[in-house]
C-alpha cells in the first residue's frame, strides 16, 4: 500500500479526531494504515514524532495560506479578513490540528513541538503585523495603539475562539467514546 503525505496526515487526523492525541501511537497508526509496526518504527522513534510531523504539516499549510493572502495585494482590511476566514476554514476542515495545538501536556514535554508552534505563531504575527502597518500607513486603521499590541490582542482573540471550538469538538468526541463504552 502506497501512502501519500496527504493520506498519512488524514489518517493520523482521523485517529486524533476519534480518540484524541493520547490515543495516537505508532502501533495504532501502523494497524490503521495496514503495515507492520516495526516498519513504521523505522520512521518514528516515539509517538510524539508523529505529532511533530503533523505540526510540520500545519506549518506548511500556514505558510501557503499566508503566501496566498499576501500575493493578492488587496486592501489590508480585506487581507486580514481573508486571513482569518482561511484560518477558520483550515481548522474547521482539520480539527485534529487544534487537538495537537491545545495538547498542553505534549507541548510541555517536547521542545521540538514547542519550536514548531513558535514558528507558526511567529509567521502569523509577522503577516498580521505587516497588514496592520499597511492599514495604518494607508489611513485605513486609525489608532494610536502600538501595532504589536493590536496584533497580540487579535491573535489572542482568535486563539480563544479556536480553543472554544476545540473544547466543543473534544466534548462531543468524549461523549461519543463514553456512549460506545456503555453499549
Amino acid at each position: 500500500m502506497e501512502l501519500t503525505n496527504k493520506d498519512f496526515v488524514t489518517t493520523v487526523g482521523e485517529i486524533i479526531n476519534q480518540a484524541g492525541t493520547d490515543a495516537l501511537t505508532i502501533d495504532k497508526l501502523a494497524v490503521r494504515i495496514g503495515i507492520d509496526p516495526a516498519e513504521l518504527s523505522a520512521f518514528f522513534k516515539h509517538d510524539n514524532d508523529i505529532l511533530i510531523l503533523m505540526l510540520l504539516s500545519l506549518e506548511n499549510e500556514m505558510q501557503l495560506l499566508i503566501q496566498s493572502i499576501l500575493v493578492k495585494n488587496q486592501l489590508p482590511e480585506e487581507e486580514i479578513n481573508g486571513m482569518f476566514k482561511k484560518l477558520y476554514e483550515l481548522f474547521d476542515l482539520k480539527p485534529y490540528f487544534l487537538s495537537i495545538i491545545f495538547a498542553a501536556e505534549l507541548m510541555k514535554q517536547d521542545s521540538g513541538m514547542q519550536d514548531i508552534l513558535v514558528r507558526i505563531r511567529s509567521a502569523a504575527e509577522t503577516c498580521l503585523l505587516q497588514l496592520v502597518n499597511q492599514g495604518k500607513q494607508q489611513k485605513t486603521f486609525y489608532t494610536g495603539t502600538k501595532t504589536s499590541v493590536l496584533v497580540k490582542k487579535i491573535l489572542a482573540s482568535f486563539r480563544m475562539l479556536m480553543n472554544d471550538q476545540w473544547l466543543g469538538i473534544k466534548m462531543i468526541r468524549d461523549l461519543e467514546i463514553q456512549k460506545s463504552l456503555n453499549e
